[in-house]
């Protein structure tokens, strides 16, 4: 189980197209996509929306929470300073909150 969940609405799912590397003329392989909006704690007190969009990774299926409330494992990475990445751990699995 992970530490980190993410909590929020599943507002869209759909696919993006793979895009193609100008330089190199390889083609980037396209994926599904989730968009959850969720509550942000701000400073001083209370929260805004937030809408991120997550990559989804094979064998999970967001389709059918479309509306739902929704909590599943988060992971994160800075590849580089001022810069964080968000991602679904492989295996995840997806829990409906009331």
């Amino acid at each position: 189980m992970s530490m980190f969940t993410i909590t929020g609405e599943v507002k869209n799912v759909f696919w993006q197209e793979g895009q193609v590397n100008k330089e190199t003329g390889e083609t980037k392989e396209g994926s599904h996509k989730v968009q959850i909006l969720g509550e942000m704690p701000v400073k001083g007190g209370g929260s805004r929306l937030d809408l991120i969009t997550l990559t989804i990774p094979d064998g999970i299926n967001f389709e059918p929470y479309k509306g739902l409330s929704v909590r599943f494992p988060l992971g994160f990475f800075s590849p580089a300073k001022g810069s964080i990445l968000y991602y679904i751990p492989k295996g995840s699995k997806v829990e409906v909150i009331a």
